[in-house]
C-alpha cells in the first residue's frame, strides 16, 4: 500500500519503553555479556564493573575490556607512591594495555556478538526476567498502530535479536510496523567509548534508512526518535531527526531539556499519557 506523510517514529528500549527491575534486573543480556566474555576472552567477568547506562553493546564490551588490563597492571596506591618517572612508565604501559584490549575486542567483536545472541536465543524463556514495560508504552503503540501514516521500529544499543526478543518476552513486538527495521548495537561500533552518543546517532540514521527501503513509494514527512537519555537527543539531532525526550531513566527533565527546545525537542514527562504524546508528535 502506497503511504504519503509517512511519519518515522523509533524508540529507544532500555530506560524509554521498558526498565530494569528487582534482584533480576536485565538478567539474561547481562548474561549473555558475560556468557560472551568468558568464550571469547576466557574470563569471568560482568558488565557491572563499568559505568553503562545509555551505552551500546559493542562499546559497553569495548569499555569493559579496555578497563581490565589496566586495572590489572599496579593499585591505584602503588601508582601514586612510585617516584615520578616510574609513576609515568606505569601510566604509559597501562595506556598501552588498554589500546591493545580495545583493538582486540574490536577485532573479536563479531565473535563476541554471535556468542551473547546464542545465550540469549537459548535462554529466551527468560527474557523478560527482571524487565518490566514502562507505563503508558502499550497503549501508545497500539494507537500508533492503528494509523496508517505511522511507522514505528526500535533504535537501540542492544544487539538486534536481543532487542526484539526483549519486546516479544513482554508481549509488544508484534506493536512495530512489519516487516520490522530498526538501528540496532549490531549495526555499528567506532570503538569510542568516551563520545557514545555518536554511535546512536548512527543507528537512528540507520533507521531512517530501512524506514526509507521498507516504504519506497512513501514521503516520508517527519522523523522522530524517541529516548530517555541526553544522548538520545544528541543522536537525533545530529542525524536530523527531530527528538522525543522522556525523563522516564536516570536523567531529568532539565537535562533532556538543556539540549534543545520546540519544534526540534520535545520533552515530556513520560509516554504515560497517549493524548500528549500523540500531540507531541504532531499527530493529534
Amino acid at each position: 500500500m502506497m503511504r504519503t506523510g509517512l511519519i518515522g517514529i523509533e524508540s529507544y528500549v532500555d530506560g524509554t519503553l521498558i526498565r530494569s527491575c528487582g534482584e533480576d534486573a536485565n538478567r539474561l543480556h547481562k548474561e549473555a555479556f558475560s556468557a560472551g566474555f568468558k568464550h571469547v576472552f576466557g574470563v569471568d567477568t560482568t558488565i557491572d564493573v563499568v559505568k553503562h547506562h545509555g551505552g551500546t553493546d559493542p562499546l559497553i564490551a569495548v569499555k569493559q575490556r579496555g578497563r581490565r588490563p589496566a586495572a590489572v597492571l599496579h593499585s591505584p596506591r602503588r601508582r601514586a607512591a612510585a617516584p615520578p618517572l616510574q609513576a609515568t612508565v606505569f601510566s604509559i604501559l597501562a595506556a598501552a594495555r588498554r589500546r591493545h584490549a580495545i583493538v582486540q575486542a574490536l577485532e573479536r567483536l563479531p565473535e563476541l556478538q554471535a556468542a551473547m545472541i546464542k545465550h540469549f536465543e537459548a535462554h529466551s524463556d527468560r527474557a523478560g526476567l527482571g524487565l518490566q514495560l514502562l507505563p503508558g508504552v502499550r497503549a501508545l503503540l497500539e494507537t500508533l498502530q492503528g494509523r496508517d501514516d505511522v511507522a514505528t521500529c526500535l533504535v537501540t544499543g542492544n544487539l538486534e535479536p536481543i532487542g526484539w526478543g526483549k519486546m516479544a518476552a513482554l508481549g509488544i513486538e508484534q506493536l512495530f510496523t512489519a516487516p520490522r527495521f530498526g538501528g540496532f548495537g549490531s549495526d555499528h561500533c567506532s570503538g569510542d567509548t568516551d563520545e557514545m552518543w555518536r554511535d546512536r546517532a548512527e543507528f537512528v540514521a540507520v533507521a531512517a534508512r530501512r524506514c526509507a527501503d521498507a516504504f519506497p513509494d512513501a514521503d516520508i514527512a517527519a522523523h522522530w526518535h524517541v529516548g530517555d537519555t541526553p544522548m538520545d537527543v544528541q543522536a537525533a539531532l545530529a542525524s536530523g531527526a527531530a527528538a522525543l525526550g522522556v525523563a522516564t531513566g536516570v536523567f531529568p527533565l532539565e537535562s533532556l531539556r538543556a539540549l534543545g527546545a520546540p519544534p526540534r525537542v520535545v520533552v515530556l514527562e513520560s509516554l504515560e499519557d497517549t493524548e500528549a504524546v500523540m500531540a507531541a508528535l504532531g499527530l493529534s
